[in-house]
């Protein structure tokens, strides 16, 4: 489980860590500009942003396999669904709904930025969940089967 947590999580940071920034800077960066440029900050404070990624794997590397667990017994599910379907409530209510939203109540942010990027995050944590499963099924499930 230990290779798990470090193959796993390190893989899936560095891949929604540099996805995030594709999404925010290059392919949407003139959209967040043009709607959040009054109260977008000239230099990100990248640790905490890192910071946030790490809670945000680590979130998921621990409750993918409790969720999949009850999943798999429950609803004979198997690990690509339950990934899927955790991912993608994880992504929206981690940072599309709570954080958005807040953003929204709390910033002069037009609701527009709020659809995209929560859309984003949603299927960021679909992403990120598949990924995991991945490591989680060589990894973990692996070893049981020897």
């Amino acid at each position: 489980m230990k290779k798990y947590y470090l193959i796993g999580g390190i893989i899936t940071f560095i891949i929604i860590f540099n996805l995030g920034y594709v999404f925010h800077e290059i392919v949407m960066g003139n959209f967040f500009k043009e709607y959040l440029g009054a109260i977008q900050r000239e230099v990100y404070i990248i640790p905490f942003i890192v910071l946030s990624f790490v809670l945000y794997i680590a979130y998921q590397a621990y409750f993918l396999p409790i969720y999949f667990e009850y999943t798999s017994k429950k609803y004979n599910w198997g690990l690509t669904k339950t990934a899927i379907i955790f991912g993608a409530l994880v992504g929206f209510f981690w940072d599309g709904l709570q954080g958005g939203l807040i953003e929204v109540a709390t910033f002069k942010m037009p609701m527009i930025v709020f659809w995209y990027d929560s859309s984003y995050h949603t299927l960021e944590g679909i992403l990120a969940a598949l990924i995991l499963a991945f490591f989680y099924k060589r990894l973990k499930l692996k070893k049981t089967e020897e």
